[in-house]
């Protein structure tokens, strides 16, 4: 019995002993032969490796250190992508079974580097392909069926985890080239395998920002079609976050994204804003469907209304083709002219817009270009700071007398009007102004670059008229149905109107006048024509004709 049992400690400590060495017995390197260009094949990259080996602690498995993936040659000679160690552990029980179930998976230190080139192809397009890959005008990126998504689902990961990662962008398109980085990059996935819904948390900090990025949540469960029924994620961006939900089901992608507060202070892009606001109960919804994205619906609470739009893009194109439309209401003018700042000429009012757009491109040169679409806007009980339209028009009318208006703002109950978009400039149809003290209508342009070309109406108001009239008899000329009326061409730029007389409009309304004038002299004129020579209807006749042509 006792040499039994010694015999069996033995043959225990033998096999515990093979186990232990059994990592530095077993050379998984001399197989490299065989499973390198397999793995270049799949990739279309070549690779670097500096060693794999067996693994007993903490788990049976295996752990490859120093793996490379070199990048394609037509964009540059370094790396791709590159990782500091590998380990897959995988489930002893099965594996006495002789079936592998791979039980965790841990990247340490992973590095990525993508890189658009100035034709606005990346190195990510020639991964897994035969050459460069370009796409074609109509084209869309190719679905990524054979995705790392599927393969890990096959491999019915428990869990997987990234440590240390760092993930490069390199855009050389456009001519200043932009770098953009993420990294500590942390990720931990749950339950990953057919059938069961990940557990999915990611951390990570966009640099230059130092913007820190966080997704925790829900995504599955997980098909070898890669549908996913239920997507339920919190994104924080900073001190925003982001509430995502929805679905991705034969190719579609519904999303639907809320947040209850943003402030554009936290936003990870730099606005050109001198003051930053908050939006509140944004609500949107998003379906993607191959190359077409559509916003459904957005809605956002912003100074003290509520934006709200809906549109359309197709995306893959170098100049990306879109539509939308686009509704304001009950926003307060005062607040928005503080947060976009301005130098010299500002408004307040309550606005209201709807305007329908459609486009190709997204850059400022295409928008100046292709941006087209009408719209109607209205503004009410406001005031234009800086410009006073009234003031402008009296001053043109110094040379019969009338002396303008001190005040240096124009205040008005309604300015609403139509408008038109086409190649960079904004065509008012109509546009129509009430104030207490004048009505004005106008038409002309206002182009992307400020640039204005008016002709307007300035209707003043009978009393105001009237006051006008009694200190600058001359300027009855001027009226019409007991109301001045000044003409005016505003040209110059937004922040430096010039007012001048339409000299044009003048000389038509001083025709008319002046014919309705000899009408009238003469009708009187000839009322007196029976009366007899030398008598008082003779002098009468003079001195019509006297105030008639001044003399």
């Amino acid at each position: 019995m006792k040499k039994l049992l010694v015999g069996a400690a033995l043959v225990l400590f033998l096999l515990v002993a093979l186990i232990i060495l059994l990592p530095f017995l077993v050379d998984l390197n001399r197989y490299q032969a065989q499973y390198r260009p397999i793995v270049e094949e799949a990739l279309n990259r070549k690779i670097e490796l500096k060693d794999i080996r067996l693994t007993i602690f903490p788990r049976v498995g295996v752990r490859v250190a120093g793996f490379i993936v070199l990048d394609d040659p037509a964009f540059r000679a370094g790396p791709f992508a590159s990782l500091t160690s590998l380990d897959i552990g995988v489930k002893l029980g099965p594996l006495l079974s002789r079936r592998v179930e791979v039980e965790e998976i841990n990247l340490r230190d992973p590095v990525i580097t993508i890189i658009k080139n100035a034709q606005g192809i990346t190195n990510l397009s020639t991964l897994g392909k035969k050459g460069l890959w370009a796409p074609k005008a109509n084209e869309p990126d190719p679905p990524a069926a054979e995705g790392p998504l599927r393969a890990l689902a096959l491999l019915l990961v428990d869990r997987l985890a990234v440590t240390g990662g760092k993930l490069t962008y390199r855009d050389q398109a456009p001519a200043k080239p932009a770098e953009h980085v993420l990294q500590n990059i942390e990720v931990l996935l749950k339950d990953m395998g057919l059938g069961k819904t990940p557990t999915i948390h990611v951390a990570a900090s966009v640099q230059p920002q130092n913007l820190p990025i966080t997704i925790d949540g829900k995504a599955g469960p997980l098909k070898e079609s890669l549908d996913i029924e239920m997507i339920d994620l919190i994104i924080g961006l900073g001190k925003i976050a982001l509430s995502v939900r929805g679905n991705a089901i034969r190719g579609d992608l519904k999303l639907a994204v809320t947040s209850p507060s943003i402030n554009t202070a936290d936003l990870p892009v730099a606005l050109p804003l001198k003051k930053p606001f908050e939006a509140k109960e944004l609500k949107l919804a998003v379906t993607v469907n191959g190359p077409q994205a559509r916003l459904q619906s957005l809605s956002v609470n912003l100074f003290g209304g509520q934006l709200t739009a809906r549109g359309g893009l197709t995306y893959g194109l170098p100049r990306p083709p879109f539509d939308g439309n686009v509704e304001l209401h009950g926003i307060q003018l005062g607040p928005v002219m503080e947060a976009v700042g301005t130098d010299k000429a500002s408004i307040s009012g309550v606005a209201a817009l709807d305007l329908s757009l459609r486009g190709t491109g997204l850059a400022l040169p295409d928008l100046g270009k292709t941006l087209e679409g009408p719209g109607r806007f209205q503004i009410k009980e406001g005031k234009i700071e800086g410009v006073n339209i009234l003031k402008e028009a009296t001053a043109l009318l110094k040379p019969i007398g009338v002396a303008p208006d001190a005040a240096n703002a124009t205040v008005f109950s309604t300015i609403e009007g139509n408008l038109a978009i086409e190649q960079g400039v904004i065509t008012f149809e109509r546009l129509l102004m009430d104030s207490h003290d004048f009505q004005a209508t106008a038409t002309g342009t206002l182009g992307f670059d400020k640039t204005l070309n008016l002709k307007a109406t300035l209707n003043l108001s009978e009393a105001l008229s009237n006051r006008i009239a009694g200190a600058s008899p001359t300027a009855k000329f001027a009226m019409a149905g007991g109301r001045l009326s000044v003409p005016l061409v505003i040209t110059g730029t937004t922040q430096a109107p010039s007012y001048g007389l339409d000299t044009k409009a003048v000389g038509a309304k001083a025709q008319e006048q002046f014919k309705e004038q000899i009408k009238e002299k003469l009708g009187e004129l000839l009322k007196g024509k029976g009366t007899p020579s030398g008598g008082a209807g003779a002098d009468k006749g003079k001195d019509i004709l006297k105030g008639l042509f001044g003399q």
